[in-house]
């Protein structure tokens, strides 16, 4: 039961591609979507409240759905769902934005068309109390719902709201813990029929599905059971990505002790139980866009390292199965063993790149700048890409907008009209004649970010006063303590902190070209500002020998140079400042952050060219990081450049990618060099680092005969996948950063 060969990865990996549904334990999809949405449709007719509709429908799938057990797996999950309460969600969101937000969705979607600014609702970035969920499973918290619930009513304080909040979490608590007998009874009627050694497995299942309706789990497999179950329902079924599965050596590392100490299981066959937990993910998305995230090391709130043995095991197990996901964020503090960040750098420099370094000295003074107690900043998840919150404290939407830096210069130049479109989207900052010094250009640059942030925040605070009205989230609230306490949905505001987001793009792009015009039109005169200015707009041609000159020169982003540096420190203390003071909707506020993930793509495809020297269409710079081979002075100066940025202010993560060549981190002394790296990065006040390693021949080659290559991982953004699958413009960047530091 305990083995894993080939054949049982090929088999885990594939475990969602043909099940096994059993037809008797549900209705077809076709029926139960019809059924689905009349119980929806009467619910609602009667009167009924969104969050009680919702926990209604919820309940409904859960007792209803067809199951299958998977006999090739010591964890169950399959549910025939079908996606319902997310479709459900679309139409009450359509609902909303084509009615009472039609200005501000028609002002976001014109916004975003022209690459200027994205805004909008966000209940994709989520993650749960992950201790309340372990430490009393599913029945535990169904009794702390009852319990206050029953509180505030025996001292007649229980309100109408409070009370619709109570019985829909506790609806859902109850129908959860029925699916997993279900799902216990699916796998005993499975193990009939199956081979011994899957018929063990079945009925091994069965019994710790049983365990947990009943009590909080006891073993590993029985906490990586509910751990991954409450992923779907949260995810699949009630509809808020989850985008983090927890600190996974902290949270399992005493179901692990345990297990160990008692006899009940050893280090091999608990690392059997993590790969199956990777696999399920990794079969569940393959290498889809985001991926899985889950975080390793760093402090607990008493400032200790959380680096433990459970903390290799996990990265041994995931190193063995060479897949591109999940992804993990290592956190990494000053008292982190150093033998820990060198096993990491190990496994990214043979190829398992899905890595990301992250500094708990960064992260800490940052969330406290935020509000929270330095125990509450110690215990943050990253959220998603890089985007730290509180543990079963914060709703962070760390999604909910950007705004396009590089695209502000470009209507400062046109006075708030778009040159792509002929819209006029950003503030009217007056003629070109009227930039007559650097300072009122700058002046001119800085109402555009304004006016876009100002913009955003308005959208989306109108957003979230229905998020009520789209998305009551029962079965993700009732992690949470204090909206427990409180009887109030998480995206009412229930949680202790209920922020929102807006992100930085392009701040490189926009120093490079405030760096270029400064030289060359207001130091020098080389060049009058409208002769520059129609050179954007005519795309560089017939002017191939200025972009040339432009393209060459030193002062750019990430090369450790005074004159673009301070203009990416001033833009982006401009730009995080606005974002930080602002308030939301929910009782919380705006927290800013620098990350582009790939939108520096699609930003940049709406926008004409830049001062820089880039051309219309082309991407802007991606995240922190120097524009493509613009990077030319090492990598210590790229990250001297990064790190004048004060990372503290930026709440919402922030992040710096780096290239390496294999030769550069071959042998014992190349993995000392390339740890040398990531303790540099922090110590200089870095928060988040990714790093991949590649020879350009390679990416050439895997490019032009993509099966051959189908398992080389790249560390993209915010996620990890094969190189094979990413657009042929990330090719393409790739292999050019990749040749230029092999040249």
């Amino acid at each position: 039961m305990w083995s894993m060969s080939h054949d049982d990865i090929e088999a885990l990996k594939g475990q969602y591609q043909k099940v096994s549904w059993r037809e008797q334990s549900g209705f077809a999809p076709e029926e139960l979507e019809r059924r689905f949405f009349a119980l929806s449709a009467e619910l609602a007719k009667a009167g009924m409240p969104r969050p009680l509709i919702k926990a209604h429908c919820f309940a409904w799938i859960m007792e209803n759905a067809q199951l299958a057990a998977e006999p090739c797996c010591l964890l169950q999950d399959h549910i025939r769902h079908g996606n319902l309460l997310q479709k459900q969600r679309e139409i009450w969101n359509r609902e909303v934005m084509e009615g009472v937000l039609q200005p501000e969705a028609r002002e976001a979607d014109e916004a975003f068309a022209c690459g200027f600014f994205r805004a909008g609702s966000d209940y994709g970035h989520t993650a749960p109390d992950w201790n309340a969920i372990m430490e009393q499973g599913f029945p535990g918290i169904l009794e702390r719902l009852r319990f206050a619930q029953e509180e505030k009513r025996a001292a007649g304080t229980l309100t109408e709201e409070q009370e619709v909040f109570y019985q829909a979490a506790i609806l859902v608590y109850e129908s959860a813990i029925r699916y997993l007998g279900r799902l216990a009874e699916a796998c005993r009627a499975a193990a009939e029929t199956e081979q011994a050694r899957e018929a063990e497995r079945l009925r091994f299942c069965a019994g710790s599905l049983e365990n947990l309706q009943v009590s909080a789990p006891k073993t590993l497999q029985e906490a990586l059971q509910l751990g991954y179950l409450y992923h779907i329902l949260q995810e699949e079924i009630e509809g808020e990505r989850l985008r983090s599965f927890g600190g996974i050596d902290r949270l399992y590392r005493r179901f692990y002790e345990d297990d160990i100490a008692s006899g009940r299981a050893d280090a091999s066959m608990e690392k059997v139980l993590l790969q199956h937990m990777m696999l399920k993910f990794h079969a569940l998305t393959g290498d889809w866009l985001f991926g899985e995230p889950m975080y390793l090391g760093g402090v607990y709130p008493d400032g200790s390292s959380a680096v433990c043995e459970l903390t290799y095991l996990v990265i041994d197990a995931f190193d063995e199965l060479n897949i591109a996901n999940p992804k993990f964020h290592a956190r990494v503090a000053a008292n982190s063993p150093r033998e820990y960040v060198e096993k990491i750098c190990d496994c990214i420099r043979r190829g398992n790149s899905s890595f990301v370094f992250l500094s708990d000295e960064a992260a800490a003074p940052m969330m406290q700048k935020t509000g929270a107690t330095l125990e509450e900043a110690r215990d943050y998840v990253p959220i998603g890409c890089y985007e730290p919150c509180i543990l079963g404290k914060e709703v962070g939407c760390t999604g909910n907008g950007d705004v396009n830096l590089a695209k502000a210069l470009e209507l400062a130049l046109h006075d708030g009209m778009d040159p792509v479109t002929g819209r006029q989207i950003g503030a009217h900052t007056g003629s070109l004649a009227a930039l007559d010094t650097f300072d009122r250009l700058k002046d001119a640059v800085k109402r555009q970010i304004e006016f876009a942030v100002n913009r955003a925040v308005n959208v989306i605070c109108h957003c979230e006063e229905h998020y009520m009205e789209v998305n009551p989230s029962p079965l993700f609230s009732a992690t949470m303590e204090e909206c427990v306490r409180r009887g109030m949905d998480a995206y009412r505001g229930g949680a202790k902190y209920n922020n929102s987001s807006i992100s930085g793009i392009g701040q490189g792009t926009l120093a490079d070209s405030l760096a270029q015009l400064k030289k060359r039109v207001y130091d020098t005169g080389e060049i009058r500002l409208e002769r520059y200015v129609e050179i954007l707009d005519g795309d560089w041609q017939g002017e191939e020998l200025l972009r040339a000159r432009v393209r060459r020169d030193g002062d750019k982003w990430g090369n450790d140079r005074q004159l673009p540096d301070a203009l990416a420190v001033e833009f982006t203390r401009y730009f995080s400042d606005l974002v930080n003071r602002a308030t939301n909707a929910r009782g919380g506020r705006f927290k800013a952050g620098v990350i582009s993930i790939n939108n520096n793509y699609t930003y940049g495809r709406k926008m004409g060219a830049t001062p820089d020297g880039r051309k219309a269409g082309e991407p802007v710079n991606k995240n922190l990081s120097a524009s493509v081979t613009m990077d030319r002075s090492g990598l210590t100066a790229h990250m001297r450049s990064v790190c004048r940025i004060d990372h503290t202010d930026l709440p919402n993560g922030s992040v710096l990618e780096l290239m390496l060549h294999p030769t550069a981190v071959a042998g014992e002394e190349g993995l000392r060099a390339f740890a040398g790296i990531v303790w540099t990065y922090l110590a200089l006040g870095g928060f988040a680092l990714h790093l991949n390693v590649f020879d350009g021949k390679v990416l050439r080659a895997a490019q032009a005969d993509p099966e051959k290559y189908k398992n080389l991982q790249v560390r993209v953004c915010g996620w990890n996948q094969y190189f094979v699958n990413i657009s042929r413009a990330e090719q393409d960047d790739f292999i050019r950063q990749a040749e230029e530091i092999g040249a």
